[in-house]
């Protein structure tokens, strides 16, 4: 499991552990959540134990739900958390949990330490928390704070928790430096520039190779008879329950969602919800002076902006368990509407705050919450009555009953594939008229080994499918009859590439014996041009791709030919220009080298400190709490 998780997160290993500045891990790349000692947090017990410190699911939940809101934001779509576990965050959330917390505990036990007044000036030289003046703003970094839920204390201890963790990682980076013979060897590859004279000779559809006669296309097809070759298909039944449609069928009778509206009393309670904003000021004298020009008539925004010259900060509509410093949620909770509170201290400093809205906390009616109600109860009880219609499913089969009459008893919908490969390509446009094939039907219908045994697929939905493999038919060599128009279309693709390649060999042919290339091109209409200097890596060309490695392996004055995806090219290698090994750029290849040497050496130390220490993750309790298969 943990070679797994490392191999999805060496990236993070990568930019986090070995960054420049571990520092914008912090700001971000995520919390540190804090692991406890041991017993149950949180209401719930540890699912993942690393050396003596624990984790609960609340506590990876918020992990997890940070890097998904930070993945929503870097790709500008918002995830839901199926697809972010399916698209491993889940496995690189478990990951980075476990490495930093081996590297916590391996530096603890060192005595590695900082202290809080390092973590401090690390914050104030972070570029996040700069105003247009190049200075800290304060201001800044308490919205920051503010919308992280955070207060600053623990904001300082997890950048000196980071500081640890980067001066115990620094150890390894200040030993590692890349071979110069290994960066001599890859920067001269990479370094190298080559121009060269370029013949493009185009495929001609207008090439008049004509119809092949019938000798002609039956030699083509016997000479390219696997090209033909249909794959295995399978043919299969599968008999079908989703939870959802089971769940809209449910009646979930009124005295029972009224019975669970009491039960659940606390969760219609929606709390009164203020519009706040606040000022805040270095000291007491300066939020007095703001409070008298406010006083005497200068609009809260305005008086701010004279004495801190900052404006207020607009905290939005929250609740008071929303706002992460208690003096501020105490006064702000106990104002009227437009009225300026009197100064406040905090351990951010000094504040005025204005409340401009109140939204009155208030109970959800049952009328309301009826809908709602009727989905949950009508969706466990889907879920219960699919596990109790699988075993009757099941105990059918197992009871010699076919799968038709287990699905008509059972009233699970019925479909039928007349035709599939292993990696779903139907056999017909028409081989699966009832739906479109999911990938774990065929995967499923694959790992079948006998017709007429079935399979059965647990849905993301709660719901399940059964899948009879039918017939198996082994791939073949279709007759040149079955597939005549496949082959003429195929040989008329090889004659006219064919006929380019000819060409292209002429013209190389003649260069070779000392005639201009260009003038080549235009008695062959084709397209010549000379290049810039080029290198291997080289993305601006506008020469076929496949024409870069030939070109660099071949001797000055050379001409070479080489196939292209369009046609065929013909290439003269004109001038070589070795890499200059002064060049800034081979430092950059040597710094790339010396992190990827770095990189594997904390990947290592990482698998060391797992191995010592101990890591232990429950991944029964994992998949119940996060739904994954």
């Amino acid at each position: 499991m943990l070679e797994a998780l490392r191999q999805s997160s060496k990236s993070w290993v990568m930019k986090v552990i070995l960054g420049a500045l571990a520092l914008t891990f912090v700001v971000f790349f995520g919390s540190d959540i804090g692991g406890g000692r041991g017993g149950n947090q949180n209401g719930a017990g540890p699912v993942v134990e690393v050396g003596n410190t624990n984790f609960t699911v609340h506590q990876i939940g918020r992990e997890l739900n940070d890097q998904i809101q930070r993945t929503s934001q870097l790709t500008g779509q918002q995830l839901d958390t199926e697809t972010a576990i399916q698209a491993g965050l889940l496995d690189q959330t478990l990951s980075r949990l476990v490495t930093r917390t081996v590297i916590d505990q391996a530096a603890q036990k060192l005595g590695v330490t900082t202290s809080l007044d390092a973590a401090s000036t690390a914050i104030r030289a972070l570029p996040q928390f700069k105003g247009p003046s190049g200075r800290f703003e304060r201001a800044q970094f308490e919205r920051f704070l503010l919308h992280n839920n955070q207060t600053e204390a623990q904001f300082v201890n997890q950048v000196r928790l980071d500081l640890i963790r980067t001066q115990y990682i620094d150890t390894i980076r200040a030993a590692v430096t890349a071979p110069a013979p290994l960066t001599n060897t890859i920067f001269k590859r990479r370094g190298e520039q080559r121009v060269a004279e370029i013949v493009i000779v185009p495929v001609r559809p207008d090439a008049g190779i004509g119809e092949p006669d019938t000798v002609e296309l039956s030699a083509f097809y016997d000479a390219n008879r696997a090209a033909f070759e249909t794959p295995e298909f399978r043919v299969a039944t599968y008999a079908t329950m989703d939870a959802n449609s089971l769940a809209n069928e449910m009646v979930i009778p009124e005295e029972e969602l009224r019975e669970e509206y009491e039960l659940r009393g606390n969760e219609f309670f929606q709390p009164e919800v203020r519009d706040i904003s606040q000022a805040t000021f270095v000291s007491h004298e300066n939020a007095k002076r703001a409070k008298v020009l406010i006083d005497g008539g200068k609009n809260f925004g305005d008086a701010a902006k004279e004495v801190s010259g900052l404006q207020p900060v607009s905290l939005g509509n929250v609740a008071r368990t929303e706002v992460p410093v208690t003096e501020l949620a105490d006064t702000a909770f106990n104002l009227p509407v437009d009225v300026i509170s009197a100064p406040v201290e905090s351990d951010l400093g000094w504040h005025l705050i204005l409340v401009s809205a109140i939204k009155p906390g208030r109970i959800i009616p049952f009328d309301e919450a009826r809908e709602l109600l009727h989905e949950e109860l009508a969706r466990d009880e889907a879920r219960d009555a699919i596990f109790d219609l699988l075993n009757d499913v099941e105990d059918g089969l197992a009871g010699g009953a076919s799968l038709e009459d287990v699905a008509r008893d059972s009233n699970l919908t019925r479909g039928h594939i007349n035709g599939v490969s292993s990696y779903g390509l139907l056999r017909s446009k028409s081989a699966n008229p009832d739906s479109t094939i999911q990938p774990e039907l065929v995967e499923n219908l694959f790992n079948i080994k006998n017709p007429g045994d079935t399979e059965t697929i647990e849905g993301h939905d709660g719901g399940f499918t059964v899948i009879r493999l039918d017939e198996v038919d082994p791939p073949r060599i279709p007759t040149l009859d079955e597939v005549r128009d496949q082959v003429i279309a195929a040989w008329k693709t090889d004659r006219i590439t064919t006929v380019a390649e000819e060409t292209a060999q002429k013209i190389a042919d003649r260069a070779r014996r000392g005639e201009s290339l260009e003038k080549l091109a235009d008695e062959f209409k084709g397209t010549f041009e000379t290049t810039p200097a080029f290198d291997r890596m080289e993305n601006e060309l506008t020469i076929p791709r496949e024409l870069i490695t030939p070109v660099f392996e071949a001797a000055r004055g050379e001409v070479i030919t080489q196939l292209t995806s369009g046609g065929a090219a013909i290439a003269k290698v004109i001038k070589i220009e070795p890499a200059n090994m002064s060049d800034p750029a081979r430092e950059n290849i040597s710094a790339v080298l010396t992190n990827q040497i770095a990189n594997d050496l904390v990947t290592q130390l990482s698998t060391a400190l797992e191995n010592e220490i101990g890591v232990s993750i429950d991944q029964e309790a994992l998949q119940d709490a996060f739904q994954t298969q």
